[in-house]
């Protein structure tokens, strides 16, 4: 019987995300679970039940890992295995800066990398009042990169998105009438969990519109004195995969990658120039989740120019979904 070779394959982290430093101090053990495996990404449940994302991508995150390839071009093709444990593996840690995470057939030095954290800046008072006067051109940009082959989004649907997007913004403008800013956010809540799971992809289009909705209106609750920040909880869980949760989760605690950081931050800076382009960006992004991110951050935008400013720019997006 013909015995089959094991390959090696050798990385090296080029950055961690703050959420995994703990990663640089561990001397060994198990690290966590292997839920997903791909070819430039693999997706670990680790042991502190936070998802960790192991990546060939350049796209920085709290959550990530991003590693360079040492001896390969085939990144993770064939190499890892879900449901294998992934170990930190450290024999010389007293004689030598760095250890080795051992994920299925891949062996990853971690040690001299860069460390990712996530940095706001202050938001300009008048910012967004600038946003709501531009709504129709930002709206339509988003509209147009909507047909732009990403069947499937909320603002291109098919059929498990249809009506979802018009619904949530009718019930939204509906809501912008109610004062209290506790049983707003109770109805806000309520509205996003009707999206929680829903549509194409490995993470459904609703959860990626929720993830920019949370982010962006926690990233702005003290600035503009909106109470505590919405955290999902176990009645969103339960009704989406575990990895897509954990990414609502971290978006709305502003655990966000650097694209998302900058399109936040080019609102703070009232440079709406840099947010189309980050939306552009951000925009090609799996199938349909950084446009249906950036969907939910821009709905925020404009549902607090409604509620603060007294705008009404919330009714035209309706009618131009309706002509």
């Amino acid at each position: 019987m013909q015995m089959t070779m094991t390959v090696q394959r050798n990385f090296v982290c080029a950055c961690i995300g703050d959420l995994h430093g703990w990663l640089l101090q561990e001397r060994s053990g198990t690290v966590g679970k292997i839920l997903n495996a791909f070819d430039t990404t693999i997706n670990i449940r680790t042991k502190e039940d936070e998802l960790l994302v192991i990546t060939l991508g350049k796209v920085r995150s709290p959550a990530n890992l991003n590693v360079t390839a040492s001896n390969t071009i085939d990144g993770f093709k064939g190499i890892i295995r879900e449901d294998e444990k992934a170990f930190i593996q450290d024999e010389n840690r007293d004689k030598q800066p760095s250890a080795t995470l051992l994920v299925g057939d891949a062996n990853i030095a971690i040690g001299d990398c860069n460390r990712f954290r996530n940095y706001f800046s202050s938001l300009d008072p008048d910012a967004i009042q600038t946003f709501a006067s531009n709504s129709y051109g930002i709206f339509s940009e988003l509209e147009s990169l909507g047909q732009a082959n990403k069947f499937g989004c909320l603002l291109n649907p098919d059929m498990t998105t249809r009506g979802l997007f018009a619904g949530f913004i009718d019930q939204l403008i509906s809501d912008c009438t109610i004062k209290d800013q506790q049983e707003f956010d109770s109805r806000i809540s309520k509205g996003l969990k009707h999206l929680c799971g829903v549509g194409p992809g490995f993470t459904p289009a609703g959860d990626d519109f929720i993830a920019g909705y949370l982010a962006m209106r926690n990233s702005l609750g003290n600035a503009m004195k909106l109470g505590d920040a919405i955290i999902p909880g176990n009645d969103f869980s339960v009704l989406t995969t575990w990895t897509s949760f954990k990414l609502i989760e971290y978006s709305a605690r502003n655990l966000l990658d650097d694209q998302a950081q900058h399109m936040i931050n080019s609102i703070a800076h009232n440079n709406l120039e840099a947010y189309i382009e980050s939306v552009r960006l951000i925009s090609k992004r799996g199938h349909t989740s950084g446009l249906d991110f950036a969907t939910g951050v821009t709905v925020v935008l404009f549902t607090i120019a409604d509620r603060v400013f007294k705008t009404s720019v919330l009714p035209s997006l309706v009618y131009t979904l309706e002509t």
